[in-house]
């Protein structure tokens, strides 16, 4: 890859910093704890039953974590948009919770290119970019963080 080349990758990859497509939301619905508790084998009755998770502290009924894919599956329109290579690889996903989801919560989410480098290997150059997404409920509160790592070749 010839170094003009290289440049104009890093040039496409910085501007790609910055929000991602618009924040969207979505409710929390007892029906979808329900069922992503009972799939993960999870019969805490925090997941099912409002005056357990009270009695334990929480606001109402909580959310097992997974569900934030859920959200992001339905709130997802910030593609990334590539003007190099040819394939989009997945690299990872990290997480961090803060304050849980509850039945009755409107989770937003919102989505940013945190960060993006050019990553040189063996078979050549690859663009690597990371994506924070944070998760807030109705009262401003952050919920959780999920960071995703892609790889651009």
């Amino acid at each position: 890859m010839s170094a003009e080349t290289l440049a104009q990758m890093e040039r496409s990859l910085k501007a790609m910093e910055g929000p991602l497509g618009p924040v969207d939301s979505m409710p929390i619905e007892s029906i979808s704890v329900r069922r992503m508790a009972l799939t993960l084998d999870n019969f805490d009755p925090i997941h099912y039953d409002e005056a357990a998770a009270r009695a334990r502290g929480y606001r109402g009924v909580v959310a097992p974590w997974p569900l934030v894919w859920l959200i992001f599956f339905n709130c997802r329109e910030a593609p990334l948009v590539f003007d190099f290579g040819r394939a989009t690889l997945h690299g990872e996903d990290s997480y961090e919770f803060h304050e849980p989801m509850i039945v009755g919560d409107v989770i937003t989410v919102s989505a940013a290119v945190e960060r993006t480098s050019v990553k040189r290997g063996k078979s050549g150059a690859m663009g690597v970019i990371v994506t924070r997404r944070e998760f807030r409920n109705q009262l401003g509160q952050l919920c959780a963080v999920m960071s995703t790592t892609n790889l651009r070749r």
